[in-house]
C-alpha cells in the first residue's frame, strides 16, 4: 500500500501496511549532515507486537544520539515510569561536561529535591513547586530559592529538549511558579561587637566549620560559594593573598590574608586528605550552603533577628558586613567595588550612606 506517516504525536513515524497482514515501521529524520534518512525499525506480526510506540523510541533514540553523539540511557528507553531522578542522572552527564558549576547543581539535587527522586515526572505540578519555595523561604534565602527553581527548571528543559520524555510541560516555565523577590538593597550587618559573640560562639563548638565558613565570609568580603570552591590553588602564600575567581555574578580579584584568615587557613591546610577543596564538607565535597545550625544559632544570639525583616542578619549579611566595615573605615566606594567583585558600581552604590558619614566628619574637620 506504500508509505505513510503517522502524524500527530508520532510525528516522524511512517508505516507501511504490507499484503501478509503485517505492519512494517519506519522512522523519518535527518542526520548530522541535514539528509534526510528514512529507516525501517521493527515489524508487526501475529508473533511480535511492536507498535508505533516502540518506532517512535527508536526516533527519540536516534535524534538523541545525532544531537549529543551519545546513546540514551536504556533507562529511559525501556521505562513507562520515568522519575525526576532519571532525567536528573542524564542531565548530571551534560552538565559535567558543559557547565563549571555542575556540582552546586548536583547539590541542590540531592538536598533540596529529594521529595521528588522518584515521583514520575510528568505527575509533578507547578503547585509542587509553588510548595516547595513557600517551604524554603521559611529558612533560606530568597536568593538560594531562586536558585533551587533555577537548577530544577534546567533539569526539566534538558529532558524536554532532548526528547528524554515527550507531551510534557516544564511545570516551572512561563512564570506557573513566580521566581522570590530578592531584594538587592537588603543592608542588615553585623557591628563588631555582634560579629564577636557570633565567631566567639562558633569557635567554642567542637566542630569548627561554622567558626571557619563565617570568618573566611566576614573577612574576606567573599560570596559563600565563591569561598566554598576555593582550591589550595587560589592560596597564595608567597604574596600572602587569596584569588578568587571570576563567575557569572562577580569579577575575580585578589583579597589580602589578615592574621585570623591566616591562622584558619593553615588549620584546614592540616586536614587536606583527598580533595583540593580549601574547606569542603564531610563528605569531601563541596558546600552548596550553610548549614542551617548557623541561622539558628545567630538567631538566639541576635535579638529579634528573626523577626527583623530586610536587615535580618543572613549567611550574607557577612558579606554586607565586611562592605559595610571597609565603607565605614573611609574606603572610597571603586574599591569597595574591586574588594567584593561587583561588575556594576550601582551594585556597590548601597553602601555610599556609611562613607558619607566619613565625609561628614571631614567636612568638620575642615570647618573654622
Amino acid at each position: 500500500m506504500g508509505l505513510k506517516s503517522v502524524g500527530g504525536k508520532y510525528d516522524g513515524v511512517w508505516v507501511n501496511e504490507l499484503k501478509n497482514g503485517n505492519t512494517a515501521y519506519y522512522i523519518n529524520y535527518r542526520d548530522d549532515t541535514g539528509n534526510v534518512v528514512k529507516k525501517k525499525v521493527g515489524i508487526k506480526t501475529k508473533q511480535s507486537n511492536f507498535t508505533v510506540k516502540d518506532a517512535y523510541d527508536y526516533l527519540i533514540q536516534a535524534k538523541h544520539l545525532i544531537r549529543t553523539n551519545e546513546e540514551l540511557p536504556k533507562i529511559l528507553m525501556t521505562k513507562k515510569k520515568i522519575t525526576l531522578e532519571d532525567i536528573y542522572l542524564d542531565y548530571e552527564k551534560w552538565a559535567q561536561n558543559n557547565k563549571k558549576s555542575w556540582e552546586k547543581d548536583r547539590g541542590i539535587f540531592l538536598n533540596h529535591l529529594q521529595r521528588f527522586h522518584k515521583q514520575d515526572v510528568k505527575q509533578l505540578k507547578a503547585k509542587d513547586f509553588e510548595d516547595l519555595k513557600n517551604e524554603k523561604l521559611k529558612d533560606s534565602s530568597p536568593r538560594t530559592v531562586e536558585n533551587i527553581l533555577a537548577i530544577t527548571r534546567a533539569i526539566f528543559n534538558h529532558a524536554i529538549r532532548n526528547e528524554l520524555i515527550k507531551g510534557f510541560a516544564n511545570p516551572i516555565s512561563n512564570g506557573k511558579v513566580r521566581m522570590p523577590t530578592v531584594d538587592n538593597k537588603q543592608l542588615g550587618f553585623l557591628s563588631k561587637d555582634q560579629a564577636k559573640t557570633i565567631l566567639d560562639y562558633f569557635q567554642e563548638q567542637d566542630n569548627q566549620r561554622l567558626y571557619q565558613l563565617t570568618a573566611l565570609m566576614l573577612f574576606t568580603g567573599a560570596r559563600f560559594i565563591e569561598i566554598c570552591s576555593l582550591t589550595w590553588g587560589d592560596i597564595h602564600w608567597n604574596i600572602n593573598q587569596i584569588y578568587f575567581k571570576k563567575t557569572k555574578d562577580g569579577n575575580d580579584r585578589y583579597i589580602t590574608i589578615t592574621d585570623r584568615v591566616k591562622s584558619i587557613l593553615q588549620e584546614l591546610e592540616l586536614e587536606k586528605h583527598n580533595t583540593d577543596l580549601v574547606i569542603p564538607n564531610s563528605l569531601g565535597t563541596q558546600y552548596v550552603q550553610m548549614p542551617k545550625q548557623w541561622q539558628a544559632a545567630v538567631d538566639k544570639l541576635i535579638r529579634n533577628n528573626s523577626k527583623a525583616g530586610r536587615n535580618k542578619i543572613t549567611t550574607h549579611s557577612l558579606r554586607h558586613t565586611h562592605a559595610s566595615w571597609l565603607a565605614q573605615a573611609g574606603v572610597d566606594i571603586l574599591h569597595i567595588k574591586q574588594q567584593l567583585g561587583h561588575k556594576k558600581i550601582e551594585t556597590t552604590m548601597r553602601y555610599a550612606h556609611l562613607i558619607d558619614d566619613t565625609r561628614h566628619l571631614a567636612t568638620n574637620k575642615i570647618s573654622f
